[in-house]
């Protein structure tokens, strides 16, 4: 291996979990914002009201049953109709949502977050305070004008003089803040604090928000404190004050007779003028197993120390109480601490993990406590005052463990309980219409099994106890008294009632979740079954735990459902689009439609397919009928179909003119271009037709609702010299984009602070008065509310003029109404008031306009729109109508139609504005598509020019002229922030080369049209001579006979004939196409010329075909224009989410959720080649040459499709004329199996099991390939006892057992095997663990089918689907399930295990229900001397490990038989092999290269050793290119390892040793690697526990160059977010390297990839520059090799 290997790693699918949470006054002032760790990644979301309708809410709340295990069906839990969610709501009320802000992915792991309170003074927003490792933290705000975060300040503590001499991996960097935001607290290496002081929160003179920091070492004498466990923030005090949880003498459970009351609580004081600290008072005598700290606020104070089982109140350095959670609890509880003991909850025998579970306050005595298995309890403070005499504990979701304690079986989904990871309230500000929301106390609560919830909690009480009720818990008495004894001992107040009631006060209701898909446990890589197709895999991940599992099902691609699928017959086709028309009726002589309220539900009316030279309509519906004589234009192509005047018209625009028709497809209007004019493009929005013509002519019409006519409207004079070079039409429903007049009214705070600042501050009665003239229009809401309140005040009509209306008209009249169209065109300044109606216009210079129309005022500018710019700005501020001087570039040398001078070829195509969310979301998003592809999303925010504030201060200050000219300003105080996305396109040959598959098509169908004509007439003149033939022979034996030949004559014969053949000729052969992919690649074949199928009106006409060499880049724009498809297609109800479905170099749809957050995805349509064009049937038909057969080509068109066989759906049409309908899979209830797209790839989440329960973490999920199922291994908790040690007793136990069940005894002298000995019920708390089970899946349903239950104390080890030799089956192998266990009974019992074989066979299913037709079939299983820890093939036969040994064992007569073993050292984790190779990873001793040898002896040989051997792998496999070959391997750290086999080198010592040949850091233990062969390499996918998966591949060493100095530049170049080195971040730590330096090997692409996908085009160019190459060619690189990672 003499060359060398490079690799490429990137991020393809960000984390998922959610590990912290904060909240805060982030975005704006009042704001109630919640940010969230996930990973390295950072999310900001916003909390707002909702109007929501009863049903409406995607997060269900009813309860679920599930069936039985043992019953004879299986299936997913079904929903209870007869119930309800608690706490529901009435219908139309406002409820709590989360909205997404933004995200930002950084480098590093992001390791606590913490909000700094910064007051509520004018301007004054809180910032976030973030910890990475090993000691670092960073202050961050909200940058208002960019959308994006700004990082403050950057504080690093990696000092040599605060390490200390070991290393502490387990370092947790926990940050704490204070309540009065004074100052944070961020936890160093072991028992040190560095304190961060902040300035007075409100206090907005100072500088920076921030003084120096400083370190303090708490185990100095004065403090005294070691072993620091958690430490929080008290409030009431004057100073920042600590508590510290530590623990002075270290023990553990084996110590507990010595050491049992080992930690402390010590309250220490900051003194943040001296930094120094100073110690309160401390509580010592705590249980040692005592691990978090909770704060409790006044009136009753202190902290909450909670432990395995028990839980403590501390107040004033004294032990309030000490609550037992079960009996067990007393033995970790010394003597001097009895009189404190509380055993009111011993008899729920739980057992807490701290370190898992997350508690909050409701109120101010009450706790929700969520624990590691799920469950939920109310905690609730009794007592008098401070002094607590007991805790109650009520159990209010999840398994009643009172009932059955450990028995965890068929528990319910409740809600609320998840396996939660931290906890945070939310403070909102409720407005009037939620006004009942007030008394209830919001939270939201992370998970670590998929779901992160925002719950609403109320106590019914609270009102009653503020009117003054006197039966309170907590009484307020004398304090001093009680506890100086001048008082009477007060017995205690809680109420025999209240004790068992109190909890149900208490209501909890689920308003909103987050989806995510960790924490992942296990992952496998499958075939969709929604296709089928090899191309189309999915990834299948288990993630949770053994007490709460889910299965997550995820794919890249958005594959709507196929609903049904129709070949349309003819030449090539290019558009489709459906319209709903609404009928109108005579009603008192006044025209009026029917009624709007059910628009929603509306069926389409027409479809309109487009052709080359053809147009066909059909009528909509459940069935499509092609109508033959309507008043639509057939004899061309369309450009577009939309509707107008409220649904009632239908407007037709193709190349030649406008046609306008009615609900029943008779013309109204027909408008006809002039003879040199053709159209290319066009847009439809009511009331207004915005058409752009070949020649650079842009004209704008509009409906009158007046005459029910199309006029064109008066435009400013650039439209006609060819300087707009695209334009779209924006209808502002919502009215979101508001004035910067408006903006100034509604923020009189931020002028008067600029006001204030001049040294002049505005008064509020002044202000008031400035605006007191300014005439503020009121905006009207366009859509069907106010199209049909336009229809009922339509004039009435007279009987002639409705005759009129529905006659066809000629030729001659269509001229007259456009000349009449002209003459009555629109003229703005007859037009007064504000319209919600735009126009989005881009010059060639690239400046993109936004004008109000009519009046085509400008309102809004910015420059160079083709850049792209990561923030688009308001290039001038006073409104004017544009001139063709304004369009004018700014730069020197740029000239009209030479806008891609600056970016290289990529210009900008098409252009939208579009607001995603219907009646409910309003926000805006700017779509830009470029000539090359790519997509830019935009959304736009609130932002007033800095121009205008300035002016506006001012004008206030001086009184002058310019208030009543900023009082007249309609400028738009609008900016757009670019959305990032990893939706890569980019090709910028694409145009030209679909120009050449356009005529490559053309050239096919019309051979192939010629072609079968041939081939018919052939066939008919055959079929003539032989029966010319047949006559005569008969006319020469028959001559005997007399007959009349007249009737049967050549002559009649032949002419029959030659009018079949005519009548073939004359009509169009049918044809029909599959759905094509990609048709890049040119034809290099050349063929002869034919004759077309027809001439298009359009375009330049002649009679010979058109070959790719014929036809130059000119001749193809002008005979191919592609901008006759709209690339962009507003759905306003995509399966329930509004979108735009982007058609292009790469199929996407935009769509925005719940979450206000556009999603971008790549969409893959399922569609097979149709049998009339497949070999068999279409001899001679070139298909892949017509570009119908190569994967990823593009959409031709799509559609909005509802009826009600499919509602909310699409249909579209493919390149070959296939017509698919189709809809989204879309459930409401998302967590309970639907699938969400509102996430960065599309998700659905599954329970695993069949009585909810958890997964496997080592088996996890495998995908068998035969069947096309999943097998998953769940597992619910049961107790575990350890079995009777002694023998004799065993013996007896057994013999006695055998003779009550009557069965026989066993032999004298045997010895019982512990797994069947009876067990030892030592304790009355047993230790929960895991019963497995094998579970087999469906995978169009994803409920279980069947299921394997293996033997108590039974653990599966791993689970590997695997293509084993077989001589029954078809091709000699066939694959089978795999599966290796180990029994886990104590440290002192040996441990064995088992190997197990399955197959997946078909059955017969049960009635009604055809996914149950698998079942698994067990083949073998042998019970081996050690557990199987790793399965895997090699050469057809069964690799397993048993510890420290591996085998190969052939698989001959459903029999498993060993011939080749080899000796490992510690514990085999991984065994992958590739032909004759063999990967093998040991957990402590690193990887070994092993090969096989077949011929002769087999054995195993051992090529290649890590040369440390001192490496923990968790899981490895190969990586290849070509002829090169990689070892890839991952540890127990999360580092990737990269290895090579040389032995040429001399470092290797003849290959002996692995030479490393690079590192790469994920920062999180990676639990899967699966290797994906791709059309041009091999990509690994690294699964990792917080969600992410990373794509490894290697690279051509040319690419890794070329990439690798642009990447390191840009290390360099840009600014990281929170101060973070990209570097470091990918860095495996000194401790963790293998003592020699690391090769730079490996291109870290997730700094890369984002500038190029989704950045400026300037830095895109400056960063090439800089090293010698172009953007261009990055570009193409990073393209070629992303594309292996398309393959989902």
């Amino acid at each position: 291996m003499r060359d060398p290997v490079y690799t490429y790693c990137r991020e393809i699918l960000p984390p998922s979990v959610v590990e912290h949470a904060a909240s805060l006054s982030f975005t704006r002032p009042g704001a109630c914002n919640l940010a969230l760790a996930r990973g390295n990644l950072l999310e900001v979301y916003e909390v707002g009201l909702v109007m929501k309708k009863s049903g409406d809410d995607e997060v269900p709340s009813a309860e679920y049953e599930y069936r039985d295990a043992g019953a004879e069906e299986f299936d997913l839990p079904m929903i209870r109709e007869d119930q309800t969610a608690p706490g529901q709501r009435s219908k139309n009320t406002k409820q709590p949502q989360l909205h997404l802000i933004g995200r930002w992915s950084l480098h590093g792991k992001i390791m606590d977050l913490r909000a700094v309170q910064r007051g509520k003074a004018r301007g004054g927003v809180d910032r976030l305070l973030l910890s990475f490792a090993e000691a670092k933290m960073s202050l961050v705000a909200f940058d208002a004008d960019t959308q994006g975060i700004a990082t403050e300040s950057i504080h690093y503590y990696e000092h040599d003089a605060l390490k200390q001499r070991t290393f502490n991996d387990g370092q947790t960097c926990d940050l704490r803040t204070d309540p009065e935001g004074r100052c944070a607290a961020l936890r160093l290496y072991d028992d040190q604090l560095a304190v961060l002081p902040f300035a007075a929160p409100g206090d907005l003179t100072v500088a920076k928000p921030y003084a120096d920091s400083f370190v303090v070492n708490l185990r100095d004498a004065g403090i005294g404190v070691r072993n620091v466990r958690d430490f929080v923030f008290l409030s009431g005090y004057l100073e920042p004050t600590l508590a510290l949880l530590h623990e002075q003498e270290t023990t553990w459970p084996g110590r507990a007779e010595e050491a049992v009351d080992t930690c402390s609580v010590t309250i220490v004081s900051l003194d943040l003028g001296r930094n120094s600290v100073s110690v309160l008072n401390a509580a010592s005598k705590l249980p040692y197993d005592c691990r978090t700290l909770l704060p409790v606020p006044e009136p009753v104070g202190g902290v909450m120390v909670f432990a395995s089982s028990s839980i403590t109140h501390v107040a004033n350095g004294a032990i309030s109480c000490i609550s037992l959670l079960n009996h067990a609890a007393k033995q970790g509880i010394g003597a001097s601490m009895q009189n404190y003991l509380d055993e009111t909850n011993v008899d729920l025998e739980l057992v807490l993990d701290p370190s898992g579970s997350v508690c909050t306050l409701v109120g101010s005595n009450t706790v929700v406590l969520w624990t590691q298995y799920g469950h939920v309890f109310l905690l609730r403070l009794a007592g008098n005052g401070r002094l607590i005499k007991r805790i109650v504990a009520k159990q209010i979701a999840g398994t009643d463990i009172r009932k059955n304690p450990h028995a965890l079986t068929a528990p319910l989904w409740d809600d609320i309980s998840i396996l939660p990871s931290c906890a945070t309230e939310l403070h909102l500000v409720y407005d009037d219409d939620s006004a009942y929301l007030s008394d209830e106390q919001l939270f939201f609560i992370g998970g670590r099994s998929g779901r992160s919830l925002l719950v609403g909690v109320r106590d019914a009480n609270t009102l009653d106890r503020a009117a003054g009720d006197s039966d309170n818990i907590v009484d307020d008495i004398d304090i001093e008294a009680e506890l100086y004894g001048d008082a009477p001992p007060s017995s205690t107040t809680i109420k025999s009632s209240e004790r068992e009631e109190w909890s149900a006060s208490y209501t909890t209701t689920v308003y909103d979740e987050i989806v995510g898909t960790g924490t992942v446990v296990g992952m496998d890589i499958g075939v969709s079954a929604a296709s089928g197709a090899a191309e189309n895999l999915e990834m299948v991940s288990c993630m949770g735990n053994e007490w709460r599992g889910s299965l997550c099902i995820q794919q890249r691609h958005v594959q709507p459902e196929i609903v049904a699928s129709f070949d349309l017959p003819g030449s090539p086709v290019r558009g489709v689009w459906t319209v709903r028309c609404l009928r109108e009726y005579n009603i008192g002589g006044v025209m009026q439609a029917a009624d709007l309220a059910s628009l929603a539900d509306l069926s389409d009316t027409f479809m309109v397919v487009s052709r080359d030279t053809s147009t066909s309509v059909f009528a909509a519906g459940d069935d499509l009928q092609e109508l033959d004589r309507t008043g639509f234009y057939a004899n061309g192509p369309t450009i577009d179909v939309g509707e107008i005047l409220g649904y009632t018209r239908v407007v037709q625009v193709h190349t030649h003119g406008l046609r306008v028709v009615n609900a029943s497809g008779r013309e109204v209007q027909s408008i006809g271009f002039d003879q040199d004019q053709h159209a290319v493009f066009a847009e439809i929005a009511d009331p207004y037709v915005l058409v752009r013509m070949r020649s650079g002519k842009t004209v704008v019409f509009e409906a009158s609702s007046d005459s029910g006519r199309l006029r064109e409207a008066a435009v400013p004079s650039y439209f006609e010299g060819g300087q707009v070079v695209a334009a779209s039409l924006f209808e502002d429903v919502h009215h979101v984009l508001g004035t910067n007049r408006e903006w100034a009214e509604r923020n009189k705070d931020t002028l008067n602070d600029q006001a204030r600042a001049s040294g002049e501050a505005l008064l509020d009665g002044d202000f008031d008065n400035l605006y007191a003239d300014a005439a503020v229009a009121k905006k009207r809401k366009r859509g069907v509310d106010h199209a049909a309140s336009q229809r009922q005040l339509r004039r009435k009509h007279s009987d002639d003029v409705f005759d009129d209306l529905y006659d066809e008209g000629d030729n001659d009249q269509a001229d007259e109404e456009m000349e009449d169209a002209k003459d009555e065109g629109a003229r703005p300044e007859d037009v007064r008031g504000d319209s919600p109606m735009f126009m989005l216009v881009l010059t060639d210079s690239g400046d993109l306009n936004i004008l109000r129309l009519p009046q085509f005022e400008r309102v809004w500018t910015t420059r160079r729109l083709d850049n792209l710019l990561d923030t688009l700005t308001v290039a001038q501020v006073a409104g004017a109508k544009l001139a063709a001087s304004d369009s004018d570039s700014d730069e020197e040398g740029a000239a009209p139609g030479h806008v891609a001078s600056a970016t290289h070829g990529r210009r900008v195509d098409q252009i939208r504005l579009v607001q995603l969310g219907g009646d409910s979301i309003t926000d805006t998003h700017l779509l830009v598509l470029t000539t090359a592809g790519e997509v830019a999303v935009y959304r736009a925010f609130e932002h007033c020019a800095h121009e205008y504030m300035s002016q506006r201060a001012a004008a206030t200050t001086s009184r002058s002229d310019l208030e009543l000219q900023l009082d007249n300003d309609d400028g738009l105080a609008l900016r757009f922030a670019r959305m990032q996305h990893d939706v890569l396109a980019y090709d910028p040959e694409y145009q030209q080369k679909m120009r050449r598959v356009q005529a490559r098509q053309e050239k096919a169908f019309a051979e192939w049209e010629e072609r079968s004509k041939m081939q018919l007439v052939s066939k008919v003149e055959e079929e003539r001579t032989a029966r010319k033939r047949a006559v005569e022979k008969q006319q020469r034996e028959e001559t005997m006979a007399v007959a009349d030949w007249d009737e049967g004559s050549d002559d009649e014969v032949g002419a029959s004939d030659s009018a079949v053949v005519a009548k073939v000729v004359e009509e169009n052969v049918e044809t029909s196409f599959a759905a094509p992919d990609d048709i890049y690649a040119d034809d290099s074949t050349p063929s002869k010329p034919t004759q077309n199928i027809s001439e298009q009106p359009t375009l330049p006409s002649d009679n010979k075909a058109v070959e790719d060499s014929d036809i130059d880049e000119a001749e193809a724009a002008l005979r191919y224009p592609l901008d006759l498809t709209r690339k962009f297609i507003v759905l306003d109800n995509l399966g329930g989410y509004p979108a735009v479905f982007v058609t292009g170099l790469r199929a996407v749809v935009v769509l925005a959720g719940s979450k206000r957050f556009a999603r971008v995805h790549p969409v893959r349509v399922p569609v097979k080649l149709p049998p009339s064009l497949q070999p068999a049937e279409a001899k001679g038909f070139d298909a892949e040459a017509s570009g119908l057969l190569v994967p990823g080509r593009p959409l031709v068109g799509v559609a909005r499709f509802h009826s009600r066989a499919c509602a909310n759906g699409i249909v579209v049409l493919t390149q070959s004329g296939t017509l698919v309908v189709a809809r989204l899979p879309v459930s409401a209830q998302t967590a309970r199996g639907g699938i969400e797209f509102d996430s960065a790839w599309p998700v659905r989440c599954i329970p695993a099991g069949t009585a909810h329960g958890g997964i496997s973490t080592q088996g996890g999920v495998a995908f068998h390939a035969g069947s096309g199922s999943y097998v998953a291994a769940t597992a619910t908790p049961e107790p575990f006892y350890i079995r009777e040690p002694n023998p004799d007793i065993a013996f007896r136990q057994a013999t006695e057992a055998a003779e009550a069940a009557g069965k026989p005894a066993p032999a004298p002298r045997t010895v019982i095997p512990e797994y069947q000995r009876h067990d030892l019920r030592t304790t009355s708390v047993p230790p929960l663990v895991p019963r497995f089970s094998i579970d087999l899946l469906s995978p169009e349903t994803w409920e279980t089918v069947d299921s394997y239950a293996l033997d108590a104390h039974e653990h599966v080890a791993a689970m590997r689907t695997l293509e084993l030799e077989s001589a029954q089956a078809e091709g000699g192998s066939r694959a089978l399930l795999c599966v290796g266990t180990g029994f886990v009974l104590g440290e002192d019992v040996m441990s064995r295990g088992r190997v197990y074989v399955f197959d997946i066979v078909d059955v017969v299913p049960l009635p009604g229900r055809p996914q149950t037709n698998r079942k698994l079939k067990l083949l073998y299983t042998e019970e081996v001397h050690g557990v199987v820890s790793a399965v895997g093939e090699l050469r057809g036969n069964l690799v397993m490990s048993e510890g420290s040994k591996l085998y190969v064992r052939s698989f001959a007569n459903d029999t498993l038989t060993s011939f080749a073993f080899l000796d490992c050292h510690t514990w085999v984790r991984t065994a992958v092999g590739l032909r004759n190779f063999l990967l093998v990873g040991d957990v402590a001793s690193g990887l070994s290269f092993v090969g096989f040898q077949e011929e002769g002896p087999a054995r195993l040989h051992v090529l290649g050793r890590d040369a440390h051997a001192c490496l923990p792998v968790e899981c490895a496999d190969f990586l290849v290119l070509g002829q090169q070959l990689q070892l890839l391997a991952a540890d127990a750290h999360g580092h990737l390892h990269l290895f090579v086999y040389a032995p040429r080198d001399v470092h290797s010592f003849g290959g002996q040793r692995l030479l490393r040949r690079g590192e790469f850091s994920l920062r999180s233990r990676v639990v899967s690697l699966r290797r994906v062969v791709g059309s041009t390499r091999h990509v690994c996918l690294a699964a990792t526990a917080d969600g992410a998966v990373h794509a490894v591949s290697m690279v051509p060493e040319k690419t890794y160059k070329r990439l690798q100095r642009v990447n390191a530049q840009l290390v360099r170049a840009v600014p990281p977010v929170c101060g973070l080195n990209p570097r470091e971040y990918r860095a495996v730590p000194l401790h963790r390297r293998q003592n020699q330096a690391p090769r730079r090997t490996v291109l870290d692409a997730d700094l890369l990839v984002p500038l190029y996908a989704h950045g400026s085009v300037a830095r895109q160019r400056e960063a090439a520059q800089r090293d010698g190459t172009t953007a261009d060619r990055v570009l193409r690189d990073i393209v070629e090799t992303e594309s292996a990672f398309g393959i989902f």
